[in-house]
């Protein structure tokens, strides 16, 4: 991030922010929005103020302590990387014994217990923490986070409100235009044609209702054209133009207050919360009246035409066991997967193959980096993959060190000491409740402040109780690890026993069920790169090699080995 060492450098003396002669200490920045942090306004500021705690105290913050989380609300902590470092180091391997933050809410806006529970562990790690801004008691902690929670909730409120408003007035409220219109104005806008745009979306209309073409002869007819687009990808695939035709805005009609985002309780790799569109009920959706590139008439022409196409190609699928699917990706091109194609072969001989993604990618094909890799056989790929992976059988403390390692996860999480200090807070609250109700039986209170006391305190404890609520429920899927090696344990005894009894008897043993396999290829591999031209797969996890796709001797596979019993390679029967 430049930008920040830029700020750094101009504020630094010898390297250093604050007094370059003092003890070392850590520094953490958090901007709360993408927006914040492209335009620096949050970052610029809190390391001037850093600055100038750190001078204040005595200390001093090299570059390398500055840890920073650019885009994370200050509502959760548990899912920001940078934190969760710091949180770390401290606790690990300590570089300082001082940390310096701008304000209380860069280290959390929660004041219900989170912030406690943060300044409680750092000061547990004999890590001392200046603020910038002082945070005050912990009840000015409690009024500062909830005023702050309450006017988020405020503006996105007067937000929402303000767009059902100029819905009402029969404005369009989108943010971005659609393809075919041009907006009047940025804020209060209506929608008039594009000029260019809308002839180009009359001209898809017309290929699908009246000549019958395919969403992939009209994409690659405006690709050969050249006809621009209005979207990143610079190119026209079917998907999008699916997406363009199934829009009711080209019949005329634009609805305002439709969908609305909400937390799926998931993360993604940078940890930040998913989330996902959730459509509203249609009697809530706002109509504005927009121009019309179609008709009602042949708007819905073309939705028949779109799932008349759909059940064609879809006519001879068959629903397969895809024992390797979300797991295989191109050698060759890497950002491609493997995907299952279908059947393939004479109709009295199907096959299963899996393809890779590049050669039917639009964008792959316009961009020059579709690798057209020959197809791989999916019976074969799959045997030879489990050839490899049914050395488990024999070794099951693979998939244990597995499960050891997400019970380590959880434990490094903190979901116990967390518990713990919230049973804490909870306790406080109780013996605060008692005093309050003494006080007030005594006459030390009127009804009426008794009741605002008690309110503010009832709302702090559901609060905490619903906060407890979910550190309990992940306490429990942790805990539930234990659980699962010991189903794993059974079903590879179950597995192995089978296959002891084959080679004893000498025949084959029975296939094992589908589900398992791919219990157990949930826990060995990562990835699986295929390069059908080499006619080789590379698998990545716990399983690591590079395996050929024929037998070693390029002959098929044998099930038996040379003293007549089953060997680790096993049959396309078994498989």
């Amino acid at each position: 991030m430049n930008d920040l060492q830029d700020h750094f450098n101009r504020l630094a003396t010898d390297g250093y922010l604050g007094n370059p002669t003092g003890e070392d200490a850590y520094a953490y920045l958090r901007a709360s929005s993408e927006r914040q942090v492209e335009e620096g306004s949050s970052f610029s500021r809190q390391i001037e103020n850093i600055h100038k705690a750190a001078k204040r105290d005595g200390i001093r913050v090299p570059f390398e302590l500055v840890f920073f989380d650019d885009g994370f609300t200050g509502f959760e902590f548990e899912h920001r990387p940078t934190l969760l470092r710091l949180r770390h180091e401290v606790k690990s391997k300590s570089r300082a014994r001082h940390l310096v933050i701008e304000d209380i809410d860069r280290l959390s806006r929660n004041a219900d217990w989170q912030q406690g529970y943060l300044l409680e562990e750092f000061a547990r790690r004999s890590i001392q923490v200046h603020f910038y801004i002082n945070p005050g008691t912990q009840l000015e902690r409690y009024v500062r986070g909830y005023i702050a929670q309450e006017g988020m909730q405020k503006d996105l409120e007067r937000m929402r409100m303000g767009n059902i408003h100029k819905a009402l007035d029969g404005k369009v409220t989108a943010r971005k235009r659609k393809y075919g219109y041009l907006k009047t104005h940025p804020k209060n806008t209506y929608y008039v044609l594009h000029p260019e745009e809308s002839k180009v979306m009359r001209g898809i209309y017309e290929r699908l209702i009246y000549d019958g073409w395919t969403l992939s002869r009209i994409a690659d007819d405006l690709n050969s054209r050249g006809v621009p687009t209005y979207f990143k990808a610079g190119f026209w695939n079917p998907s999008t133009i699916y997406q363009l035709v199934r829009s009711s805005v080209y019949k005329g009609e634009f609805y305002s207050h439709k969908n609305h985002l909400v937390k799926t309780g998931e993360f993604d790799k940078n940890g930040r919360p998913k989330r996902t569109n959730i459509t509203r009920p249609e009697s809530e959706w706002i109509k504005t009246d927009v121009p019309a590139v179609v008709t009602p008439e042949e708007w819905q022409l073309a939705q028949e035409a779109l799932e008349r196409n759909a059940k064609r190609s879809s006519r001879n699928a068959k629903k397969r066991n895809w024992l390797l699917a979300g797991y295989l990706k191109c050698k060759l091109c890497h950002d491609y997967a493997f995907s299952a194609l279908g059947d393939g072969g004479r109709k009295n001989s199907r096959k299963r193959y899996y393809r890779c993604g590049s050669s039917t990618s639009y964008k792959a094909r316009a961009t020059g980096k579709a690798c057209y890799s020959p197809v791989a056989h999916a019976d074969e790929l799959e045997r030879r993959v489990w050839e490899e992976i049914e050395a488990v059988i024999y070794d099951p403390g693979i998939i244990l060190r597995r499960l050891e390692e997400q019970q380590q996860e959880e434990r490094r999480m903190g979901y116990q000491e967390q518990l713990g200090f919230i049973d804490e807070q909870l306790a406080s609250f109780a013996k605060e409740r008692a005093k309050l109700e003494d006080a007030y039986y005594r006459d030390i209170y009127s009804l009426d402040e008794f009741e605002e006391k008690m309110k503010d305190l009832r709302e702090r404890g559901r609060v905490l109780a619903v906060s407890q609520a979910k550190l309990q429920a992940k306490t429990r899927e942790a805990h539930s690890i234990e659980e699962q090696k010991q189903a794993v344990i059974a079903a590879l005894e179950r597995v192995r026993e089978e296959v002891d009894r084959a080679k004893a008897a000498k025949t084959q043993p029975q296939e094992i069920p589908f589900d398992l396999k791919r219990k157990i290829l949930a826990f060995l591999v990562d990835v699986i790169y295929v390069d059908t031209q080499h006619r080789t797969f590379t698998i990545e996890g716990e399983v690591d090699g590079t395996y050929g796709l024929d037998a070693p001797d390029g002959s098929a596979p044998s099930s038996l080995d040379p003293d007549g019993g089953i060997g680790l390679v096993s049959s396309l029967k078994w498989r």
